[in-house]
């Protein structure tokens, strides 16, 4: 019985054709070498007639494009945070939790802008610092503003107390003053302060404490 042999001019095809594809390759790698070392050879040359003047204002055009990309940046910051303190000062008029602001103002505002407008768009949005943190610390920032811009006012100016001791949730009583005084071409009303009292308090106790407030913050 003989035994079948495999046609050796079978194999040789295979081999010369795996050989013409490598060959194949090198060359297109070859090619594509020569053709990236032309072109880095006519830029050089194409730089080389250039003069200093050419450089330096390509220099300056990248400092100006370095300079307007940092203020697109800064302007993004800027507004991210001013629009952050705008919820922080609702949250606090409302008188709602701080983790409101994280929870569910921004992602609601998110949900809107990507439906409403488009993804880049809430992209955006998403850069306005929203954590309960950062609420907090921002409120305590706008309360101290603000009683920094009274205390200014009414040390320019007259001005007239309102005095009410009234009751908290926990039956605690609490003195209220109230300040009415003139700002620009209207009068303005402000709490100016708002103090814990001892169970059985008198008047002149009550005119104590304001008197000393008063001390503390240059108030006459």
């Amino acid at each position: 019985m003989r035994k079948r042999h495999r046609s050796p001019s079978r194999c040789n095809r295979k081999k010369l054709r795996y050989l013409l594809e490598e060959l194949e390759e090198l060359r297109a790698k070859e090619a594509k070498s020569i053709l990236t070392s032309a072109r880095r050879r006519a830029s050089v040359e194409t730089l080389k007639d250039k003069n200093k003047k050419f450089f330096v204002r390509k220099k300056e055009q990248l400092l100006e494009s370095q300079k307007n990309v940092m203020h697109v940046t800064q302007t993004i910051n800027e507004k991210a945070t001013e629009a952050s303190y705008l919820v922080s000062y609702c949250i606090a008029q409302a008188g709602e939790a701080h983790t409101i602001a994280e929870n569910l103002i921004k992602p609601c505002v998110l949900d809107i802008t990507k439906y409403m407008l488009d993804e880049k768009s809430a992209k955006h949005l998403s850069t306005v610092p929203l954590s309960n943190d950062i609420v907090s610390r921002q409120i305590h920032d706008l309360a101290s503003y603000f009683k920094q811009e009274l205390f200014k006012r009414l040390q320019k100016t007259r001005f007239a107390l309102q005095m009410d001791e009234s009751t908290d949730v926990a039956g605690l009583a609490i003195l209220l003053v109230i300040v009415r005084y003139p700002y620009e071409s209207s009068f303005e009303e402000d709490m100016l302060m708002c103090s814990p009292l001892p169970t059985n308090t008198t008047g002149e106790e009550s005119f104590n404490k304001i008197n000393i407030f008063f001390e503390e913050n240059n108030l006459s």
